[in-house]
């Protein structure tokens, strides 16, 4: 039986090359209705290994991370639109906030 799907929204990759902080940060931020913006969720990361893990938790096709991971070390950014998140995909993922705020 297929998981409900909780939300749907853009994720957003981001590394950073300065600081001291986790150089890779991912956020993921529901499409909303209305003019109040989403709540976003958002984790960090050390290593790129650990946002392709990351991904694949979402459960995001083995495609799309590729493309996804190819886009950011080809830039500083990637952008996925269209991402539709399973409730149990968004508690694996830490983003426990969008599951409270949707309440």
């Amino acid at each position: 039986m297929a998981s409900a799907i909780a939300s749907e929204g853009t994720l957003r990759i981001h590394r950073s090359i300065a600081g001291t902080s986790a150089p890779f940060r991912v956020t993921y931020q529901a499409y909303q209705d209305g003019d109040e913006p989403a709540p976003a969720a958002e984790r960090s990361f050390h290593h790129l290994q650990d946002v392709r893990t990351f991904l694949n938790v979402l459960g995001l096709g083995a495609d799309y991370v590729r493309d996804a991971l190819r886009e950011l070390t080809a830039g500083r950014s990637a952008f996925l639109t269209n991402i539709a998140l399973t409730e149990k995909a968004i508690k694996n993922a830490g983003f426990g906030s969008l599951v409270a705020a949707k309440g």
